[in-house]
């Protein structure tokens, strides 16, 4: 197994990423998210940093979904994660099922879920830190 992504499948990836319909998800996730978790004194929310961490530094998209439902488990905290973590757990199954649409290897395939779960987080916590910008200006 190659630890490193094919070009090909990075740039079908970033396609897949960038289409309309995508952008449009993400950016409702992110504000879904803006929603239920708001921020911490002005801050971003530390859910919202601890799942940007865990999408970033993880090697498999597995990881980020055992992340979500770690979360919607715990005793504290957990009504935020149950109003959103159905609907993030869809998201991320739609990136393993592009992931094996995309790559016929079965290494590249993880590398490419974890591709596309980092890609996903950082339009998601755009869209977050966009919705929180919006109300913090309206209110300024």
């Amino acid at each position: 197994m190659s630890a490193i992504l094919d070009l090909k499948l990075i740039d079908e990836a970033d396609k897949y990423l960038d289409a309309e319909a995508q952008l449009t998800d993400f950016r409702m996730m992110g504000e879904k998210l803006f929603e239920v978790f708001g921020a911490d004194e002005g801050r971003v929310s530390t859910q919202i940093r601890n799942l940007q961490q865990i999408a970033v530094s993880v090697r498999r998209l597995s990881d980020v979904e055992d992340f979500v439902k770690n979360q919607m488990g715990k005793k504290s905290g957990a009504d935020s994660w149950r109003q959103v973590g159905e609907e993030i757990l869809a998201h991320l199954a739609r990136l393993r099922t592009e992931a094996n649409h995309i790559a016929t290897d079965e290494g590249q395939r993880l590398l490419l879920r974890a591709y596309l779960a980092r890609g996903w987080v950082k339009a998601v916590v755009g869209a977050y830190l966009y919705a929180k910008a919006s109300k913090e200006m309206s209110h300024a």
